[in-house]
This record gives C-alpha cells, sequence and structure tokens, in this order.
C-alpha cells in the first residue's frame, strides 16, 4: 500500500506491484492491520463501513432477543458486543471526515435504541 498526499498518489499511480527480496507484492489502495482497514487516503471509509456492518448484525440479534433480556442484562450485552466493536481502534478515526464519523454515531443511536426498545426519535 502506497500512502501520500493525493499528488504523490496519482505519481505512483501506474506503479502495481513491488519487488521485496525478489519476490513482487501487489500494491493495494488498503490493508486490514490489527482489525483497522487503513486505505492511502487515511479517510478510514473502508474501517468504518466494517465496523459499521458488524455492530448492526449484532444489533439486530439483539433486538430479535431483546424482550427476553432485562434492561442491565441488555445493556451489559450491548457494551460487551457491540460496544467493543465501536471503541476497538476509535482512536485512529479521530479527525476522519465528518461522513465517516456519521457512520459510526449511526451504529452508536441504533444500538441506543435497540437497549431502550425505542424507535426513533422520541421525546425525552
Amino acid at each position: 500500500m502506497t500512502l501520500g498526499t493525493a499528488a504523490q498518489l496519482r505519481a505512483v499511480a501506474a506503479v502495481t506491484t513491488v519487488d521485496v527480496a525478489g519476490s513482487p507484492l501487489p500494491v493495494k489502495p488498503e490493508m486490514k492491520s490489527l482489525g483497522g482497514i487503513v486505505d492511502s487516503h487515511l479517510r478510514f471509509d473502508k474501517h468504518a463501513a466494517g465496523v459499521s456492518k458488524a455492530c448492526n448484525y449484532h444489533i439486530h440479534a439483539l433486538r430479535h432477543a431483546r424482550h427476553l433480556l432485562t434492561d442491565e442484562t441488555a445493556r451489559t450485552v450491548a457494551c460487551s458486543i457491540v460496544g467493543s466493536r465501536l471503541d476497538y481502534c476509535n482512536a485512529v478515526v479521530y479527525g476522519a471526515p465528518k461522513m465517516t464519523m456519521n457512520k459510526l454515531q449511526r451504529v452508536q443511536n441504533n444500538l441506543a435504541m435497540a437497549v431502550c426498545r425505542c424507535s426513533g426519535r422520541t421525546d425525552a
């Protein structure tokens, strides 16, 4: 993967492989490292999309079983399964574009609605 400014990335766009110790390695626009997906522009769009997809799967499962859980148990499950996924690698998305952060915020809002058994906006 190559990292750089937009001009630097355009300059090396034609490079498709890099030789390392005599072996050609393909150059990719993104890579996954320690559970975080890093793209060449450092926007973290793919990372936020992957986290959102995984979290929404577990939120759907929580909604399905929510009627069987007490409020305290639902909060514990939400924090341990979904909250931990949201928190993991969140330091690397600091300063990411607002659109990327909005994806993660929507997941957190959906999680809160699943735990509280509410839908959409409600008056507090």
